[in-house]
Parts: structure tokens; sequence; C-alpha cells
């Protein structure tokens, strides 16, 4: 009889030899056997919400926009009217660009001058900008439309221009200051108002 311990030196090569060759047969039985699951590897899911791009929502809305904007035009209006310069000025930043037919005009006393020169002799009665389309991008409003100045100039009736503008105002870090960056005038076509 053999003793223990060559049996327990012996078990162990002999039941990984059994371990093996019991493994290797059923994998190639598997392997063969037409009966056998198919094993698919298939790529994980990927759902449109994983890849799209996440939008960014605008710091003010639409709405928000349109009502400060329309406030600031009323201002710079009412400056232009009253000829109030601080009231026209509180709407451009310090390098802000304004285009007339008149030309190019670049900071705060080009852009003054050439307002007060709109306004010769106190003629404007009234200016109002009314806007049509606006994009929000980030700090940055686009926004373009019609203005309307009526001017009265001696005894007859009061004379309205219409014409078409386009602006970018910026919103400024806190207080949330909103200036105009570039403001546009288009050339205005005259008729009488009834």
């Amino acid at each position: 009889m053999m003793r223990s311990a060559q049996w327990r030196g012996m078990a162990l090569p002999i039941l990984c030899l059994i371990v093996t060759a019991c493994g290797k047969q059923d994998a190639r039985a598997n392997a063969n056997d037409p009966n056998a699951p198919a094993v698919v590897k298939a790529p994980p899911v990927v759902l449109a919400s994983d890849t799209a791009k996440k939008e960014i929502p605008p710091i003010v809305s639409d709405q928000d926009a349109l009502l400060t904007i329309s406030r600031n035009y009323a201002l710079a209006g009412s400056g232009l009217v009253m000829g109030d310069l601080k009231l026209i000025l509180s709407a451009y930043a310090p390098g802000a660009e304004f285009i007339t037919p008149n030309g190019k005009f670049s900071g705060t006393a080009a852009i003054l001058k050439e307002w007060t020169g709109l306004n010769v002799g106190g003629s404007v009665k009234d200016f109002v900008r009314q806007s049509a389309r606006r994009q929000v991008v980030d700090s940055t409003v686009l926004d373009s439309g019609t203005f309307f100045v009526t001017r009265k100039k001696g005894p007859g009736e009061p004379v309205t221009e219409q014409g078409a503008y386009s602006a970018v105002w910026r919103i400024q870090a806190p207080p949330l200051e909103w200036v105009m960056t570039k403001d546009h005038l288009y050339p205005a076509s005259k008729k009488k108002r009834k």
C-alpha cells in the first residue's frame, strides 16, 4: 500500500491533469456542437442623449432681452428728443461703433457728435425703434428692426422718416449692464404723417 505522504504528493498533479483534460474536452465538444448556444459580443448601446451636445441655456431669455433693449432704446430716444446727451451715451459702450448714412463713428465723443447732428435745431420730436428680430448668444444680443424719426421743421406737418437698424448689445458683468457695441442705422425714407 502507498503511504499517505506519497498520495498527498501525487494527488495534486493528478487532480490538475484531470481538470485540464476534462476542460479541453468540454471546450472542443461545445465548439463543435450545433445545438450549443452561440455567444455574440455586441457593442454597448449608445443613446442619442449620450452623444448629443448639451444645449447651454442663454444668460437671458428672449423676452427679457426684448424688454431690456426696448427700455434702453426708449431712454436713448428720449435723450435725443430732450437733448440729454447722458441718456444717449448710456446706451453705448466706450469703444462702440455707430454707422449712419453719414459715415462710421467710433467712440463716445464721435457718436455723441453724430447724434447731435441728427437733431439739428431740436427738430426731432420722436425717435422710436421697433425690434423685429433678436438672437441671444451667450452674453451678446443681436437685434434688428425698424426705426421711426418724426421731425417738425417750421409751420408744416411733421415728417416721419422710417429706416432699418441693426445693433449688437453686450451684457456686461454684474450688475448686468447692457450696452451697444455696434449700432447701424440704414437710410431712411421720408413720408408725411397724417
